[in-house]
């Protein structure tokens, strides 16, 4: 064999291995995409949120949005905003209460959106009980056990904070809520609350670690998750 051949050989098959690879987040409308929503389980986390999925009113309101599509899934007592009386719902107006205003002030997550913590004190507020972690407390077996255990119809949900440039993505710290766990690609559903923006995205465990154990720079402490329940 010449070395030329060898050369070509060694090339195609380089080539081959990298195509071949699954890229670490994969796109809601894409193929790929398509078939794993195609086998999202029938007890996902997805069903119920997809319902009060809402987009963030504004491009700093991606907590507030994450926070109030996960309280209208959730039987809890809801308040009423004048807009959609005399029917009870959570909005990303009604969401500062005055003890929230007292946590974090709508002109300051305007400006500077909010902290994991304020998140979880201002979630608390609302009724529900929250567990506030710490991204860079995880590997990727505990948080894979973690997500398999609360992304079901459980009454838990998880709202996730993570730096969007480690998904490939435009923009800094972010949130959104997850839905679902596919074991068999080790992908997470995000719903992404800026619908302008982005779809939702399938991201690999590994992927996701890694983007929440990135340092939020208002708090100087690792981005993560909040997960509530009733």
């Amino acid at each position: 064999m010449n070395k030329m051949l060898l050369l070509i050989m060694l090339l195609v098959s380089a080539t081959s291995g990298f195509a071949g690879e699954e890229p670490a987040v994969v796109d809601w409308n894409s193929p790929a995409g398509k078939t794993l929503r195609a086998r999202i389980p029938a007890d996902a986390d997805y069903w119920q949120l997809s319902t009060t999925f809402v987009t963030q009113s504004t491009q700093t309101y991606c907590s507030v949005a994450s926070a109030v599509t996960v309280l209208n899934a959730m039987p809890v007592r809801k308040p009423v905003d004048p807009v959609y009386a005399p029917y009870p719902y959570f909005t990303q107006s009604n969401y500062f209460t005055p003890d929230v205003i007292k946590v974090i002030s709508p002109q300051t997550v305007l400006a500077m959106g909010m902290t994991r913590k304020q998140m979880a004190e201002t979630l608390t507020l609302h009724g529900v009980n929250v567990k506030n972690i710490a991204g860079d407390t995880l590997n990727d077996e505990r948080l894979r056990s973690l997500l398999r255990k609360t992304l079901g119809d459980d009454g838990q949900f998880v709202l996730v904070n993570y730096l969007r440039s480690s998904l490939g993505q435009e923009g800094g710290g972010h949130w959104s809520v997850l839905a679902a766990f596919d074991a068999q690609s080790d992908r997470v559903l995000i719903l992404d609350v800026a619908r302008y923006k982005y779809a939702p995205v399938w991201v690999g465990i590994s992927t996701l670690r890694q983007a929440i154990a990135t340092i939020d720079t208002t708090s100087n402490k690792a981005r993560g998750l909040v997960i509530v329940t009733r």
